[in-house]
């Protein structure tokens, strides 16, 4: 998952708290720098007990949901036997139901139970500081093997928090909801104690607009900028290939194949993973951003999820998908291509840099580059064909990493 960089500023607070015979933990958060309950800035003693309690509450759900930690909820999952019943804390549990929901309804396109698959490909956190390490993929029976440990329905659930496996192989990463989770939770607790809240909550990658921009001068609203994965390419100065305006209430996170990955002979190995192939997703997908509205509940792990999923379908089904879930639910999606085009799904405002630098400062329209062109979701095709600047992209990756 990328940064989604949100216009207003925010203060970054990283929490660290060292414990006896326990690993350090390490938790980004960010919040605005003024948040507003029925129209007035919280205090700076608010805010310094707002942080503290939110820290609080990562720490403790870290505390459940981490792969790293061996006493872990998930960590305790994952060594267990084959119906070993696991009792496990409320936000793991939270979690693994919303997973088993998340898993029907992108028809499998979402899974957090990868964590072989994604041990095979060298993705997991033993292999932090080498991911982008050229190397061969694995053998089709690795795959295979991998695969058929890491069916997520070999998992019960009971209402008394008991986690079982059916299959003792099974392994879980919770890592494609979690931060989305997080989101939702820090929400709750803003506004179990304040009304009519304005300010931004980022976890990680994963952000929550909530309420309109206050001191709106320009009268946009919250602005924001889509990351651009293929920066490196850009001769403009913007570091966003899209920028939204007008948000407000709504729940954004963004994945994109720029984080975590490796190229071998020529090709990009994603770190985000297909659940029915074990490979890395390969649909000419390079980045998709999913706004969903906070009115829907788990607004912050439903963003965290879908925008995963549409990389495991071929593309027409993808957008197919994110289009069922504006005509169901209002959520909406853009999807950035290899051939350099971007789809946009719903009818939130987007804008290339151009035409933001022109709305927002005139003086830096020369300055920065129109790198996506908009296509309709109508004249998608499957086989996406790489734009010839991909290649240039792969090739300065390559060359970075055999450098690193």
């Amino acid at each position: 998952m990328r940064r989604f960089c949100c216009g207003l500023s925010v203060l970054i607070v990283l929490l660290f708290c060292a414990c006896a015979n326990t690993q350090d933990y390490f938790v980004e958060y960010s919040l605005s720098q003024k948040i507003y309950t029925s129209g007035r800035v919280l205090t700076a003693s608010e805010m310094a007990r707002l942080e503290k309690q939110v820290g609080s509450l990562l720490q403790e759900i870290e505390d459940q949901v981490s792969v790293e930690r061996e006493d872990s909820d998930i960590a305790r999952i994952n060594a267990a036997k084959a119906g070993e019943s696991i009792e496990v804390g409320e936000h793991t549990y939270a979690m693994l139901q919303l997973c088993k929901q998340l898993t029907e309804q992108t028809d499998g396109a979402f899974s957090p139970a990868l964590y072989n698959v994604s041990q095979l490909w060298g993705f997991t956190p033993e292999y932090a500081g080498s991911y982008q390490v050229s190397r061969a993929e694995p053998s089709a029976s690795e795959i295979e093997e991998a695969l058929k440990n890491s069916d997520f329905s070999q998992l019960e659930l009971t209402d008394e928090r008991l986690v079982t496996k059916i299959n003792s192989a099974l392994r879980l990463d919770l890592g494609g909801i979690a931060k989305g989770y997080m989101s939702d939770c820090v929400r709750s607790l803003l506004l179990e104690q304040y009304e009519d809240v304005d300010g931004i909550i980022s976890v990680m990658s994963n952000s929550i607009l909530l309420g309109e921009k206050q001191e709106d001068v320009r009268g946009l609203g919250y602005t924001s900028s889509l990351e651009n994965p293929r920066r490196e390419l850009s001769s403009g100065t913007n570091s966003g290939a899209l920028y939204f305006i007008d948000l407000s209430d709504v729940a954004v996170s963004t994945s994109a194949d720029s984080y975590r990955f490796y190229v071998y002979n020529g090709k990009i190995y994603k770190h985000i993973l297909d659940p029915k192939t074990g490979r890395p997703a390969e649909n000419g997908v390079i980045s998709i951003t999913v706004l969903v509205p906070l009115n829907i509940p788990n607004a912050g792990a439903l963003a965290d999820a879908f925008s995963t999923a549409g990389f495991c379908k071929p593309l027409t089904q993808s957008l197919a998908f994110y289009e069922k879930l504006w005509e169901d639910f209002g959520i909406g999606a853009v999807v950035l291509t290899s051939d350099y085009c971007y789809y946009s799904v719903g009818n939130y405002h987007v804008m290339q840099p151009t035409e933001y630098a022109n709305l927002v400062n005139p003086e830096l329209v020369d300055s920065v580059e129109d790198m996506f062109v908009c296509r309709k979701s109508e004249d998608a095709q499957d086989g996406v064909i790489a734009h010839e600047k991909e290649k240039e992209y792969i090739d300065r990756m390559e060359q970075y990493n055999a450098r690193a």
